[in-house]
């Protein structure tokens, strides 16, 4: 490959993996809501998926998934369900609740403290807690794994950039590779500096339109995904 491909390679890529997509919509929920930790673990979960992705690519078993109408189908409506559900939870826990009723006073010398009006939120799941960590992952391999946007860029985009003949198994390997090292570095910038905002992104108020947002566009993107062909 000559330098010049090299960096046209580069330059695509890096257009490619700053567009938001999917795994920008679930990187800054987890992020914001976590913390960076869980935004972290996020990026171990897409980085792991991208791994598995550039394999079966090399392999040459990506472009038999393709050409395969049944399996393409069946790996894309699993995709947009999946993302329907990430979408659905996230909207649902954020839905409008009633005020828990006041409690009703006591009478003097009848025992017990006096109730409180109402009952506090209940506290968010502390960021270093085991289940945060592992829903994280588990968001991160699955909707990428899921991604048949993914698998079509492996097998239509990066053999444009490889030579035909020998050594073309390791050259797209050596792409795939760079591809996923651009990714690793801007995901993780990306997540230092929301948790340089995370006092201002976790305002309730704005937190909640993050949390919204973000489950809005995981079904919108759901929905692209199953009209697609």
């Amino acid at each position: 490959m000559s330098d010049i491909q090299l960096v046209s390679f580069v330059a695509a890529s890096i257009l490619i993996i700053v567009v938001p997509g999917v795994d920008f919509a679930l990187v800054t929920r987890q992020t914001v809501r976590y913390g960076r930790r869980a935004g972290f673990v996020v990026l171990a979960g897409l980085f792991v998926a991208a791994l598995v992705h550039a394999t079966l690519a090399t392999a040459g078993l990506s472009a038999l998934l393709v050409s395969s109408p049944r399996l393409y189908t069946v790996l894309r409506i699993a995709g947009a369900l999946y993302l329907v559900y990430l979408g659905g939870s996230i909207l649902w826990a954020t839905r409008p609740r009633r005020p828990a009723p006041a409690a009703q006073p006591v009478p003097v010398g009848a025992g017990g403290g006096g109730g409180t009006p109402g009952a506090p939120p209940e506290p968010a799941p502390a960021a270093d807690e085991p289940h945060v960590a592992r829903r994280s992952f588990v968001m991160g391999i699955t909707s990428q794994l899921l991604n048949v946007k993914v698998v079509i860029f492996y097998v239509s985009f990066v053999p444009q950039f490889v030579k035909p003949g020998d050594g073309a198994a390791a050259r797209t390997a050596v792409l795939a590779a760079t591809f996923i090292g651009l990714a690793v570095l801007w995901w993780a910038c990306y997540i230092l500096l929301i948790d340089r905002l995370h006092a201002w992104l976790t305002r309730p108020a704005v937190l909640l339109v993050i949390e919204r947002l973000t489950g809005v566009i995981l079904i919108v993107l759901a929905v692209r995904i199953a009209l697609s062909r």
